[in-house]
């Protein structure tokens, strides 16, 4: 059974999907995999399908609300591993092996032409405008994204420091989310700025972009979800392989497509909100191959193996408010007595009673669940504060304050932790810096000033020590440099200036440091006769300091001996 870990409890009333119906299923041997925005918010649905006689042709076909199929244009190609479909039907991408071809207004493209690379994932706009990829060197060796328009210009590239598995692209074309095979997660931008990241156990095994800045992912045997902050709001467990995900713009709802047999699979639609699944549907006499659902989130379509496709219509309607009132009840009874939170049955009534105001019962137990998280609440902090763990003390306090903002017993309660809080930190703060433990100082005087933001002396005794901390660093700095120990020499300039250290001395010390590093391995690469990363080690010096005579030197010599052996390559020698 699906499992969904919710990590934000938010008292609303959920709106999901309360019935699912067939639209319609049309089937063609070979029918590709459906696209991400394939389906459309009326129904309609664009396929990618080959020509019954001639090999290498294919037709790009809408059906339209009720199924009825109509060819918009036919195109000759080898046979694509992927296709991505734009709404309007007009501009499509499709990708071999080794080869990704963009179709606009009958016209094929190659992207890329004069490089070889192997591509392992494509995503297309909605509109067709924009287009991401990611793909490797031949060798596996280096993974790169790359961002392109309709005519199959390339507006940019950027190398990852991951292999990567997957990638999407927002609606609108405005963010590009990138997976990698250890779990690694960007999220970027037009201008190729990461907008954020994250990052999972598990492998990536296909990512959808909601809006322009959440992120939904398959890894790990199940989906999650990923604010704008980088940060995983809800991750669902699911029974089998994961094969696509998908979402509607708001991520109201979210899709997941697995495989659960050789040749069967299921799809699941769990609640964007909290992740809980809502519906499932098994396939099995043929394993699904793709996923889409448009954008209002009314309609999803699958294609399977053999050449089906589904197109379902979804209803929504308020979970709570369509639920029984005694399952709310006995649910809400199950968090209290162990199988959840009271702070988790609290979140559930409170629901409850936002979609069904008249409930006496639900607001009856609600009254008897708060009074009991309170309690609850006083103690796990009063325990914690016996063991000097005044952190958890006050976590415990603020949570319950969530669900009873206006108790006036929580509110004097925290606020005399609080100030014994500060006042033990502080003292200890003191004591740390008298006897010139400038970091253990620092860590007391910061949970001081979390006890009491207005603690003036505090701050002002954590100026000191941080002044401390930086003239200790830096005086580290000038030692590991005087021994030619560069790195541990910028490693000990940057912690001072994290420690505030600032002027034009620590930062000529850094720079200086860093010339020092990068001049030393250059020298270490050039003398084993990899004159390609040494150049660029002494293109970065120059960068640093532009009339370091000896660097300049070396770069001659690196580039005669690479034009002897015919090696200079970009990768090598640019700075970016």
């Amino acid at each position: 059974m699906p499992m969904s870990l919710a990590l934000d409890l938010v008292p609303s009333a959920s709106v999901e999907v309360r019935n699912v119906d067939l639209a319609y299923t049309r089937k063609a041997r070979g029918t590709a995999p459906l696209s991400r925005f394939a389906v459309q918010d009326d129904g309609a649905t664009f396929a990618s399908v080959p020509d019954e006689m001639e090999v290498r042709s294919s037709h790009l076909v809408r059906f339209s609300p009720t199924g009825k199929p109509a060819t918009l244009q036919t195109y000759s190609v080898e046979t694509l591993r992927k296709v991505e479909i734009a709404t309007t039907g007009e501009t499509f991408i499709g990708s071999t092996d080794d080869d990704l071809y963009v179709f606009k207004d009958s016209k094929k493209s190659r992207f890329l032409s004069d490089r070889r690379a192997d591509y392992t994932d494509i995503a297309l706009s909605e509109s067709g405008s924009r287009f991401g990829t990611v793909f490797c060197d031949m060798l596996a060796a280096h993974h790169t994204v790359a961002l392109g328009d309709q005519t199959g210009r390339t507006l940019w590239t950027k190398d990852l420091p991951f292999a990567a598995s997957t990638v999407a692209v927002s609606r609108d074309g405005s963010v590009i989310a990138v997976g990698g095979e250890d779990g690694d997660l960007w999220l970027l931008d037009n201008a190729r700025n990461t907008v954020l990241k994250h990052r999972q156990e598990a492998a990536m095994q296909a990512v959808a972009v909601a809006g322009a800045n959440r992120v939904v992912f398959a890894s790990g045997g199940g989906t999650g979800l990923i604010n704008a902050d980088g940060q995983l709001l809800w991750f669902t467990e699911i029974t089998g392989e994961p094969v696509a995900v998908a979402t509607d713009a708001g991520a109201r709802t979210v899709g997941l497509l697995a495989q659960t047999d050789t040749n069967a699979g299921r799809l699941v639609l769990v609640s964007g909100e909290n992740g809980l699944p809502v519906w499932e549907i098994d396939y099995e006499d043929s394993r699904p191959t793709g996923l889409s659902m448009s954008a209002n989130g009314e309609f999803v379509g699958v294609s399977l193996r053999d050449g089906t496709i589904c197109v379902y219509k979804l209803f929504y309607g308020d979970r709570l408010a369509a639920a029984d009132g005694e399952a709310v009840l006995a649910e809400a009874r199950a968090a209290r007595s162990g199988d959840g939170s009271l702070l988790q049955a609290v979140a559930l009534l409170q629901a409850r009673l936002v979609s069904v105001p008249s409930d006496f019962r639900a607001c009856d137990l609600l009254q008897e669940t708060l009074r009991d998280a309170k309690e609850q609440a006083l103690a796990l902090s009063a325990n914690a504060e016996e063991i000097g763990d005044f952190l958890s003390a006050d976590e415990r306090l603020a949570e319950i304050q969530t669900v009873l903002p206006g108790d006036a017993d929580l509110f004097r309660t925290r606020q005399s932790l609080r100030q014994r809080w500060n006042t033990l930190e502080r003292t200890l703060g003191e004591k740390s810096l008298a006897v010139g433990d400038a970091a253990a100082a620092e860590a007391h005087l910061l949970y001081a000033i979390v006890a009491d933001p207005l603690d003036s002396a505090s701050r002002e005794r954590l100026a000191d020590a941080r002044f401390a901390a930086a003239t200790a660093a830096t005086a580290d700095g000038r030692k590991r440099m005087a021994q030619g120990a560069w790195a541990d020499s910028v490693a000990a300039f940057t912690e001072a200036q994290k420690r505030g250290a600032s002027g034009p001395e620590i930062t000529q010390l850094l720079k200086q440091a860093r010339v020092g590093e990068a001049m030393a391995l250059g020298n270490a690469l050039y003398n084993d006769r990899q004159y390609a990363p040494a150049l660029f080690q002494f293109k970065k010096v120059l960068r640093l300091d532009p009339d370091h005579a000896e660097a300049k030197q070396r770069i001659a010599y690196a580039q005669n001996f690479l034009q002897d052996a015919g090696q200079i390559t970009e990768r090598f020698t640019r700075l970016e």
